[in-house]
């Protein structure tokens, strides 16, 4: 009987792994190949999921090199296998240290997590922003698509077209296109693992059949508000007087934040919800209306920015009565 129930779990731990790797081959999900790694931890302990981690990691190296063996030119190869590699790897670190220090706060420990990539991340992009023949190629690139794009847009005589030949210019493509990747690929990597452990965790929860997590019970410890006002304040010193890469930082770093403390104002706004017992079609209208609000560019700030703050604001008025917030803290 306990040779059979080792066997079966055995056989588990190996259609998790080979879960994990299958889904990493969907591009646009790859990130959630850290969802059967999470679970590996939940259902058997540390020990396996340092194994499982291990094979996947092997598995992707391997496949991204023979990938990438292809390309011509070694410096563009092995940056493009770098880059490739960077999301996935930092991944895995990431679950293995969030599952090895589970007893601390997962918020926390999803932090941590990001920092640590940013970390390592520093040094990389360092040296190869400073690599001439990169940086050269990835010039030509954006060069060669802004050039098709504008052959078009000069064909036509519109307004539109000369807004569009404008914004094609390579140097202002070259400096959007940088500010986008540097001010955000913190914020990608901190939801892909944060939504990563939630289905996994959603996914345990309702094996083992326990009361799945509500953003209705999530609250923001209340020290995190300093690296909200920290991060903010990099921010602005970026945006008057730039601050260079460390602007970059602060620039994800807000956005984290206030990612995190959304979560706390929408768990908010579901309290508020039902302790006024407001109607299902009534939020039904109410989620259409944020929806749509959200599409709409300048008036999404309303909601962007506002529930945020909504969040925020609980460090200072206690909207739900009889809560301990010191159990969250």
């Amino acid at each position: 009987m306990e040779i059979s129930l080792q066997r079966r779990n055995l056989l588990i731990f190996a259609a998790l792994t080979a879960a994990s790797i299958l889904i990493f081959q969907i591009s646009v999900v790859f990130f959630l190949f850290a969802v059967p790694l999470f679970i590996i931890q939940q259902r058997y302990g540390v020990q396996y999921l340092f194994m499982a981690g291990f094979f996947v990691a092997l598995v992707i190296v391997i496949q991204t090199v023979i990938r990438g063996s292809g390309i011509e030119g070694k410096s563009l190869r092995q940056f493009l296998i770098v880059a490739e590699l960077a999301y996935p790897l930092a991944i895995i670190g990431g679950v293995l240290g969030i599952s090895y220090y589970y007893n601390i706060r997962t918020l926390y420990l999803l932090i941590a997590a990001t920092a640590g990539f940013a970390i390592l991340s520093i040094p990389v992009i360092y040296y190869y922003s400073g690599n001439d023949e990169i940086v050269a190629l990835l010039k030509d690139q954006i060069i060669y698509v802004s050039d098709i794009f504008s052959k078009g847009a000069e064909s036509s005589d519109s307004f539109e077209s000369a807004v569009l030949l404008k914004e094609l210019q390579p140097e202002r493509i070259i400096e959007s296109t940088s500010k986008l990747v540097f001010r955000n690929y913190l914020l990608a990597y901190f939801i892909m693992l944060t939504g990563s452990w939630y289905f996994a965790d959603a996914f345990s929860r309702r094996i083992d059949k326990r009361p799945k997590f509500r953003l209705i019970g999530f609250f923001v410890p209340e020290t995190l508000i300093w690296p909200l006002i920290v991060s903010l304040v990099g921010v602005l010193a970026d945006v008057f007087i730039g601050i260079g890469w460390i602007g970059h930082l602060m620039w994800n770093s807000t956005f984290i934040m206030v990612f995190v403390y959304g979560l706390h104002g929408i768990g908010l706004i579901e309290y508020l919800l039902n302790r006024y017992k407001v109607s299902r079609s009534s939020r039904r209208f109410i989620a259409i209306i944020s929806i749509a609000v959200i599409l709409i560019p300048g008036i999404n700030l309303v909601i962007l920015i506002g529930v945020p703050v909504f969040g925020v604001s609980e460090l200072w008025i206690r909207y739900r009565e009889g809560e301990n917030y010191e159990n969250y803290s």
